[in-house]
């Protein structure tokens, strides 16, 4: 199972000129966890509801004069689009992260995130009924 079948196609992205304020209400309206950072259509970066939190927030920052350059994750991990999906498991669990964003010839194509690998073992394993909305325990 090739990782580009189960990645997002719709990434999400800002500059680092963006300020955290700006890129916070994106990832609010969208409901998504991180925004890649691109300069040039080649991802430079990425930030997380983690480096709002610990960079940002914790640290007293006002958030509508800090720009994302300042306070993005700068180690940017990504996967190739052809990589399987044990591999880019194996990536999500040793570097502790969880969103990666999918590259083809060094361009942004998608993001996965370890929620989108749990969705895939969860139909994979159990098939679809944990997608129902009744959680009372008797599947």
């Amino acid at each position: 199972m090739e990782i580009k079948t189960y990645m997002l196609k719709d990434v999400k992205t800002c500059t680092e000129n963006e300020t955290i304020d700006s890129v916070a209400k994106i990832m609010s309206t969208y409901d998504i966890g991180s925004i890649v950072v691109v300069k040039d259509d080649i991802p430079i970066g990425i930030f997380t509801e983690r480096d709002l939190l610990k960079r940002v927030v914790a640290s007293g920052k006002n958030p509508k004069k800090i720009f994302v350059g300042e306070v993005m994750t700068k180690e940017l991990i990504t996967v190739d689009s052809d990589k399987k999906l044990k591999e880019v498991y194996h990536v999500f669990v040793t570097n502790h992260i969880r969103h990666l964003p999918v590259i083809e010839n060094g361009h942004l194509v998608g993001i996965i995130s370890l929620k989108d690998i749990a969705r895939v073992v969860d139909q994979q394993i159990f098939g679809l009924r944990f997608n129902k909305t009744d959680f009372s325990g008797h599947y």
